[in-house]
């Protein structure tokens, strides 16, 4: 990265380190194209006069639709399954008692944009949702 010599810089997961501050002193602002600053230098951006944004909730939508897809996954066993039909193997009684998510208890810890969106998800599952927050 360091041989770019950005003005701006937008990264996603990409660490960036005081090489790549230092790469050119016209760089000016570091964006995380996502929630937090755990791959950025923040200290050493802020020492060097580097502003540093980021972008959170942009992807909630997608993580919140994710969690769900995840769980049904577990609940259905689809990992198993996949695993079977690629070893050319299919045991239908295996997967015949899944229990479904319906009435079940899903807990959230913490209670940002992303989990807002799972319980409104959630929701539609007939899921009973516990919230546990330091805030309101």
């Amino acid at each position: 990265m360091a041989e770019e010599k950005p003005s701006v810089l937008v990264v996603r997961s990409t660490k960036v380190t005081p090489a790549d501050v230092n790469a050119d002193p016209k760089l000016q602002l570091v964006v995380r194209a996502g929630a937090g600053f755990d791959t950025i230098d923040v200290a050493y951006c802020a020492k060097n006069g580097v502003y540093v944004a980021n972008c959170p909730g942009k992807n909630a939508h997608a993580v919140a639709e994710l969690t769900l897809g995840l769980i049904l996954s577990i609940d259905r066993r689809i990992p198993e399954g996949v695993q079977l039909l690629r070893e050319e193997k299919w045991n239908k009684g295996l997967f015949a008692n899944c229990n479904g998510i319906k009435g079940r208890t899903l807990g959230l810890v913490g209670f940002g944009s992303i989990a807002q969106l799972v319980l409104e998800r959630a929701k539609a599952f007939d899921l009973n949702v516990l919230v546990f927050t330091r805030t309101k």
